[in-house]
């Protein structure tokens, strides 16, 4: 167990670490790690939202929210949105950019922690767009059997990962990223798995 506590910590840290200096500028092509961000979004963003399904006034909570690409469209519908993010300084700026709406609250928080507190059976969706790549394959198993308990009866999980190779143009001296094949999700989400 210590073993396993002890590599937590340690994938906890290169993660920080690593978006600790591709996050030092807050902008979109800091922190989609690539050069033609703006373009891109403009491109992927809405095609993600339109795959959601209905959340108008429902609970939404954002994980790995970031500097609010996400969460300035999901507080337009949403009756409230927590968004969360571990790098403090993402979240400040989702919070300048964001915090105008009434219908949102910001979290500096890690996802993985045993400290964050979020009720049973309190949210309607919840979102995450290229997070569970940054989390060992242990913390996205864990992290899913937290997320069920934390939706309301028939709530929805809607994420969004980068599978099978690195996207983005920026030059990076490590890449910590865990690059996961389709299947791997879908195991973790079969009715036989940790989100029962």
């Amino acid at each position: 167990m210590a073993d396993s506590v002890n590599h937590h910590g340690e994938e906890r840290q290169v993660q920080k670490n690593y978006w600790m200096e591709h996050s030092k500028d807050l902008t979109v092509e800091a922190m989609m790690l690539d050069s033609n961000a703006a373009d891109l979004d403009k491109e992927e963003r809405p095609e993600v939202l339109s795959m959601l399904p209905p959340y108008e006034g429902k609970s939404v909570l954002e994980l790995g929210a970031g500097i609010g690409r996400f969460t300035s469209e999901l507080v337009k519908k949403a009756g409230h949105v927590l968004a969360i993010d571990f790098i403090e300084s993402a979240i400040k700026k989702n919070e300048i950019s964001n915090g105008h709406h009434k219908n949102v609250s910001f979290m500096c928080a890690d996802v993985t922690s045993p400290n964050l507190k979020i009720p049973d059976e309190s949210i309607d969706m919840i979102f995450s767009n290229w997070l569970l790549m940054y989390l060992s394959d242990q913390e996205v198993e864990d992290l899913a059997a937290k997320m069920v308990k934390w939706l309301k009866p028939g709530g929805y999980i809607f994420f969004r990962e980068s599978c099978f190779h690195q996207s983005g143009d920026s030059k990076r001296k490590y890449n910590p990223t865990h690059y996961r094949e389709p299947r791997f999700y879908t195991k973790i989400c079969a009715p036989s798995s940790s989100m029962r």
